[in-house]
């Protein structure tokens, strides 16, 4: 048997090797994706109003207004620079329709629910467009 071949069984029987390939020494640990505040906070927003959508729809009571939404004043953003002042005007908009949309008459809740996603909507328009076709879904037709 040729060295080679004797080298290769050798390897292959689990025995120590030191072939290292290029890739194998450039290999670096990949960075994982840690979503901001905002992110944390938007996908949470997005899960209670998929309740509130379905308890409005069901015609079930509303539980209270979730404090937690009103950090999106102070939330740290992706992009701090888009902490603008039409960021700051539409994240108003947004808690107040929200905050009513939970202590609203049955009969004005699906107005202040919708215009509060509205609202969402037209804040991702000029900023991270991505999620706009999932917020859309939240509208209550």
């Amino acid at each position: 048997m040729n060295r080679f071949v004797g080298l290769v069984i050798f390897c292959l029987l689990g025995q120590s090797c030191n072939f290292v390939t290029k890739k194998e020494q450039d290999y670096k640990e990949p960075i994982m994706y840690q979503p901001t505040e905002m992110a944390l906070l938007m996908r949470k927003m997005y899960e209670v109003n998929k309740v509130v959508k379905a308890q409005i729809i069901n015609k079930d009571t509303l539980l209270q207004f979730p404090e937690e939404f009103s950090t999106i004043h102070t939330a740290v953003l992706t992009n701090p620079l888009e902490r603008d002042k039409e960021f700051d005007s539409l994240s108003k908009i947004f808690i107040g329709h929200q905050r009513a949309t939970f202590s609203s008459v049955s009969d004005s809740v699906v107005y202040h629910f919708n215009k509060s996603v509205n609202t969402c909507i037209n804040c991702h328009e000029t900023r991270c467009v991505g999620p706009i076709p999932k917020i859309k879904k939240l509208l209550i037709r």
